[in-house]
């Protein structure tokens, strides 16, 4: 089964980080993630740019409404996006909370429908 997990972490905390301990927290993510494609658990993994790039799209009738920014304004913001491949719930949980980036923030686990193709 497919699970998306979806990253959020403190944009301002982040960028707080000694470029050190930031160079060493990517290292980790990029580690782990090498790890999971070998074991084949791992379809995407992407990092997000910061919410100032974020653009809002919604749908009213006939009319396009965009704004600049993230659908709310929120203490944590989403960070990456990783789409897993596991037997089960159990087995997406042990792998988000497995991401290095999760221990700064936190990672919502969702399930993906199995739709059969039109």
């Amino acid at each position: 089964m497919r699970y998306l997990c979806l990253v959020y972490l403190n944009e301002d905390a982040l960028a707080a980080l000694a470029p050190g301990a930031h160079a060493a927290l990517d290292a980790e993510c990029y580690e782990y993630q090498a790890q999971l494609r070998h074991s084949g658990e791992l379809l995407v993994g992407e990092a997000l740019q910061p919410t100032l790039s974020t653009t809002t799209v919604r749908r009213q009738g006939d009319r396009l409404l965009l704004r600049d920014g993230p659908v709310r304004d929120s203490h944590e913001q989403p960070a990456a996006i990783y789409l897993f491949e596991t037997p089960d719930l159990n087995g997406a949980i042990r792998l988000a909370s497995r991401l290095p980036e999760a221990r700064l923030g936190c990672v919502e686990v969702h399930a993906l429908e199995a739709r059969a193709p039109p």
